[in-house]
């Protein structure tokens, strides 16, 4: 079985393939990983000279034979003019208080020691204990502090690759959402995007990052700690090798199987508690049919089968958990008896080992865990990153339904009629129009009453081409918008309310939408027509006052109002209204009322209506049924001659309509 699906491999491979690591900046990461495994071996041998200089407390004895030679390596730095006697001055010297000079004559046929050699003999202070030991620690510190700076910057890298992936598919995701964002009746694609761009971009963020720092670190790093390992005992690497490498597989293996049976038992017990109760729901049935005995012993029954199954369970987690630690306490304990037997071993055996020796190999292993533990999580990584970048792959795949024809020509504004020939429109296997035959003449206002609201959305939302029929067309002055220009066409036709009300930005550039060409007298002037001058100005800032997130929020009544100020700006021929529900201030339904007065003059209006009053100034009412038009006529007529008119009225407009009821 391979580790990785074949297709979690081809969606890493378009996430971030490997020529990836050369065009970003991730190669930069792997110099300073090699960087960061060459300070850690550093830190490792400084770690091993402080322990050797505890252990042999800078005492170094040399044969005679010895000192010839130790001569010739350390020169001068060596001191040795008149041997000290111990025992027997022919046979042996002694050397005390001389640094690190016995861990580099120990060393003395290791590569890493020569610099160190050269070293010694230029400074004095690595020549008695205590100096050698207060310049170790600050070396130590030193190249600690440097190792931290190093994996920092790997960690700012990896993070600049993650963010630089989920930046394109965010881009993509804006462009994409733009694109079908206009069309979707039901926000159903729209709430995707948003959840898409808000949680599976940050899966894509963190996934990239995390494989970047952990791919190009880790095996590094697990390189440097094996060379190291090696280098100071082959033969105790492979022996303690194996059963740290079996105790790890095992105790891993432990946790797996203890986690799924946990998942399993948690998905019982849930199960037995909704049981259990259920009887807390039945009272009445278990009462008047004087099931009590039988509902009392059917209960006790459950209730023990459920503390059974829950008490077993934690025997379980138990066992498992002393396993684990039994199994970690031998492993302990074989590394410790095959370390101590090596540190016991006569000096002059070939397999003697220093303390110092011993510490380096525990570091080793002890370093290695983290490296080996973050890799073997690389399964799960890798496989919720693909997921999400998958997602996000399906939705880029949607084409958009509207797109502006090849050689599309300049829409003149408004002037006669709009017309709906034969459109039929469907969404989600429901459909909304139905062969829609309708022509509504330029000029006053017209409202669309519909006991569905997306029959009369879907409707409107075709004038500015959010949606296209998918059979017919629609016409203004005699020519298909299908067959114009989308800049034309939405110069002249605006929307006005739904679940757009304003975006995150400053008054003024929410009336403006940042074009450069009208300044703040006119949106002054634009907001003063459909009073909403007044409620911007006890803002914290006035007009620059910051709206949405972070900022201020507006109630429905403003927010319309901010609305009707932004396309006023404009000057449209057609405007399309969808008025907001639940105003309950009678002023702002006055100020409401007069904007809309202000905003139809000399210009075509189109609404959907949320209250009476509105419906009872319009010039005309377009009575929509199951995708058809029923009627079209004015409020007074419809009301006297249309049972479906009235109905229609009564169930939106009855103050009982919210009381629930028989």
């Amino acid at each position: 079985m391979t580790a990785f699906s074949t297709e979690s491999q081809q969606t890493w491979q378009r996430l971030f393939p490997t020529q990836a690591w050369w065009k970003t900046s991730a190669w930069k990461l792997v110099i300073l990983a090699v960087l960061a495994g060459l300070l850690l071996a550093i830190m490792f041998l400084i770690s091993l000279m402080v322990v050797d200089l505890f252990d042999n407390n800078g005492r170094l004895v040399l044969t005679s034979e010895e000192l010839p030679v130790a001569g010739d390596l350390f020169g001068e730095s060596l001191g040795v003019t008149t041997p000290t006697v111990t025992t027997n001055l022919s046979e042996t010297i002694v050397l005390e208080d001389r640094g690190i000079l016995a861990t580099l004559w120990h060393f003395r046929d290791r590569l890493w020691t020569r610099p160190l050699i050269q070293l010694y003999q230029q400074m004095p202070a690595l020549q008695q204990n205590s100096s050698a030991l207060v310049v170790l620690l600050l070396a130590g510190a030193v190249v600690g502090l440097l190792r931290g700076l190093t994996l920092s910057g790997c960690r700012l890298i990896s993070a600049r690759v993650g963010i630089r992936s989920a930046d394109q598919f965010r881009r993509s995701l804006h462009r994409q959402a733009m694109r079908l964002g206009p069309g979707d009746l039901l926000d159903e694609k729209v709430n995707e995007a948003y959840k898409l761009f808000v949680n599976d971009t940050a899966v894509i963020r963190d996934g990239v990052s995390a494989y970047v720092y952990r791919l190009g670190l880790h095996p590094i790093t697990l390189t440097v700690l094996t060379l190291l390992a090696v280098i100071t005992s082959p033969r105790l690497f492979m022996q303690m090798l194996f059963p740290l490498l079996g105790c790890w597989l095992l105790v891993e293996r432990e946790r797996t199987r203890n986690t799924q049976a946990k998942r399993l038992a948690e998905a019982e017990a849930e199960h037995r508690t909704n049981v259990l109760a259920e009887s807390l729901l039945k009272t009445r049935l278990i009462r008047g049919y004087s099931m009590e005995p039988f509902e009392s012993e059917q209960f006790t029954r459950h209730l023990e089968q459920s503390s059974k199954a829950t008490i077993t369970f934690r025997k379980r987690d138990v066992f498992s958990r002393w396993l684990c630690w039994l199994l970690v306490l031998g492993c302990v304990l074989v590394i410790v008896l095959l370390m101590g037997i090596k540190v016991l071993l006569p000096l002059d055996h070939s397999q003697h080992l220093q303390l110092s020796e011993i510490t380096l190999l525990s570091l080793c292993f002890g370093f290695a865990y983290r490296p080996l533990a973050k890799l073997r999580q690389f399964r799960s990584l890798y496989k919720e990153t693909a997921l999400a970048t998958e997602r996000i792959e399906r939705y880029l795949k949607h084409i958009p339904e509207v797109g502006q024809a090849v050689g599309a020509k300049f829409l003149d504004p408004l002037a006669k009629a709009i017309t709906f020939e034969n459109v039929t429109y469907a969404a989600n296997g429901k459909k909304l129009l139905d062969q829609l035959e309708l022509k509504i003449p330029a000029g006053g206002m017209t409202v669309i009453a519909s006991a569905n609201p997306l029959e009369a959305r879907a409707m409107l939302y075709m004038l500015p081409r959010f949606l296209e029929p998918q059979n017919g067309r629609v016409l203004i002055d005699g020519e298909d918008i299908a067959w114009v220009t989308f800049e034309s066409l939405r110069a002249e036709t605006l929307y006005v309310g739904g679940p757009d009300p304003f975006f995150t930005g400053s008054v003024l550039d929410n009336i403006t939408c940042g074009d450069d060409k009208y300044v703040l007298s006119d949106a002054i002037a634009a907001a003063k027509r459909v009073h909403a001058h007044n409620f911007i100005q006890r803002l914290p800032n006035g007009y620059e006052t910051r709206l949405g997130e972070h900022g201020e929020q507006l109630d429905a009544s403003e927010a319309y109002r901010l609305g009707l100020a932004r396309a006023i700006l404009r000057n449209p021929t057609l405007l399309i209204l969808e008025e907001p529900e639940n105003i309950e201030s009678e002023e702002a339904k006055s100020m409401i009322d007069d904007a809309h007065d202000q905003v139809a003059q000399g210009r075509s209006v189109i609404i959907i209506p949320s209250r009476m009053h509105t419906i009872r100034k319009s010039d005309r009412i377009v009575l929509l049924y199951q995708g058809k038009v029923a009627t079209m006529n004015s409020h007074s007529n419809l009301l006297s001659g249309n049972e479906l008119y009235r109905h229609w009225e009564y169930t939106k407009f009855n103050v009982f309509r919210h009381m629930s009821g028989s």
